[in-house]
Formats: C-alpha cells, sequence, structure tokens
C-alpha cells in the first residue's frame, strides 16, 4: 500500500548559520527558526540571536565595519555582555571574528549599524523577531498539549518496532555473507530519519526537538520501514534487495523536509 502524502511544518531546534562554521548560539534548546530570502535568524529557548555577517548583508556594510561598531558599542556598555557571543568562523582557509547578537542586543545596535540598506534591513530583522516570538508562543501551547505528549509516546513505540527489525534484518544479512551488515544500523537509521529531516551533525535527541505533528509523521515513516524490511525478510530476498526496497517505499512520502539543528 502507497503510504499517504502528507505535509511537515514547523522546523524546530538551533538554527545554524548557511555560512561556514556552526555558530555558538545563545541557548540550546527547541526553536522556530526563520529564513527570510538570503539571512537567517536562529533562535533557542525563548531567545532569538543573528550573525553579524548577516547584518552586515542585509545594511549593505561591510562585515569589518559592522565588527567595528559592535566593538565600540561592547567596549561603552552598550551592548552587554549577556546580549552577544563572540565566535569564529573559517573562510578560506583562514579564521575570522564574528559576533550573534541576541533579540536586546540588535535592537540596542540597530540605529548605530548604518548603511545604505538600513532601513530595508531594520524592517525585515524586526518583523522576523516579531513572527518567531509568535511562533514560539504557538510552539509552547502545542507541547503541553495532549496531543503532543501521544504522539511522543507513540513514537517512541515505532522507534522500538523499527529497532528490533534492524537488529533482525542486520543478522539476516550476516547469514547471507554480509561482512558490514552492523553498519545498517546507523545506516537506516540515517535513511528514514533524513527522508522528513536535515540533521545538523551536533543534534543527538531529535525527538525532544519534533512537534506533535512531526513525531507522527516520523513515526509512521519508522512504521513503514520496518514493514519494508519484514515483508522483505519473508520472502528471503537478498539483504541488498531488501534495503533498496525500503529507501523506494520512503522516497513515496513527499514531505516538506523540516530542519533540525544542533548547538
Amino acid at each position: 500500500m502507497t503510504p499517504p502524502k502528507f505535509p511537515v511544518t514547523d522546523s524546530q531546534a538551533v538554527l545554524m548559520s548557511n555560512n561556514e562554521n556552526n555558530p555558538t548560539p545563545i541557548s540550546t534548546n527547541t526553536s522556530v527558526p526563520a529564513i527570510v530570502n538570503d539571512f537567517i535568524i536562529r533562535g533557542g529557548s525563548n531567545q532569538i540571536c543573528v550573525d553579524s555577517r548577516d547584518i552586515a548583508k542585509q545594511f549593505g556594510r561591510d562585515h569589518k565595519n559592522v565588527l567595528q561598531t559592535l566593538d565600540d558599542l561592547l567596549a561603552d556598555g552598550t551592548i552587554s555582555r549577556l546580549e552577544f557571543k563572540l565566535s569564529n568562523y573559517v573562510k578560506r582557509g583562514k579564521e575570522y571574528r564574528r559576533y550573534e547578537l541576541n533579540k536586546a542586543g540588535f535592537l540596542k545596535a540597530m540605529p548605530f549599524i548604518g548603511g545604505r540598506k538600513s532601513r530595508e534591513g531594520q524592517r525585515r530583522f524586526v518583523d522576523e523577531f516579531l513572527r518567531i516570538e509568535a511562533a514560539f508562543e504557538r510552539q509552547s501551547k502545542e507541547r503541553a498539549s495532549l496531543a503532543y505528549q501521544v504522539a511522543r509516546s507513540s513514537g517512541k513505540d515505532s522507534r522500538g518496532i523499527l529497532t528490533d527489525e534492524i537488529k533482525t534484518f542486520i543478522a539476516y544479512a550476516k547469514e547471507q555473507g554480509s561482512s558490514n551488515a552492523d553498519r545498517y544500523f546507523c545506516t537506516i537509521t540515517n535513511v528514514v530519519q533524513k527522508s522528513i529531516l536535515v540533521i545538523d551533525p551536533h543534534v543527538t535527541q531529535v525527538r525532544e526537538l519534533l512537534t506533535a505533528i512531526q513525531l507522527a509523521n516520523l513515526s509512521l515513516i519508522e512504521l513503514t520501514s520496518a514493514q519494508a524490511l519484514t515483508k522483505g525478510m519473508e520472502a528471503k530476498l537478498p539483504y541488498k534487495e531488501i534495503y533498496q526496497k525500503l529507501k523506494n517505499a520512503l522516497d513515496r512520502f513527499v514531505v516538506e523536509r523540516t530542519r533540525v539543528l544542533g548547538d
């Protein structure tokens, strides 16, 4: 039976930059990221932060000039140490500085940034801050709902079913002569999750970062994968063919992949 088509909504977790290195977020819990055209606002645990490189791009200033402005604002105490993170990124083999500002830090810095596109940059960032805050509120209500708790419980059951089938499949592959069958545990897990999620390597607790709808979708895909393994082994198919059939089954799902990123 062809699995149903369904949407996946609301990206989760701390959103990493689309630049070279993963940023150090101001906080590391569930969040709703914002992506507007070519800049990203990162959010986590009711805080939101933005990269100084994105500020420079949206305000039409060189990044080095934005850094100088932020250095001055930090030196005179306009921006407090609780309102920014300083880290490095790598570009063409060299390390460079960058700041991440939370909402308070950005709003304090905004009038001093300047640039040929400052009005448009301010408008876009402020609009996104407001949008993400509203999304945080919606997500908080969802997480408190009974539906979310039920979906989490059900999701863990489906993961257990898939885990058992993968273990059986590994033994099945070994019986057919596979010398690397143990790798299928991670391989299948990754294939299943990546069919609907874009996962940052630093994320370790994927389920903790998903909404009720996303947990339900993941649960359905896990059960579909377990069924593909079971049917393939019952039909005594070659293990490589079973794995391919599992991947084909997941390809039938039409979803918008959710980005799940870590600290």
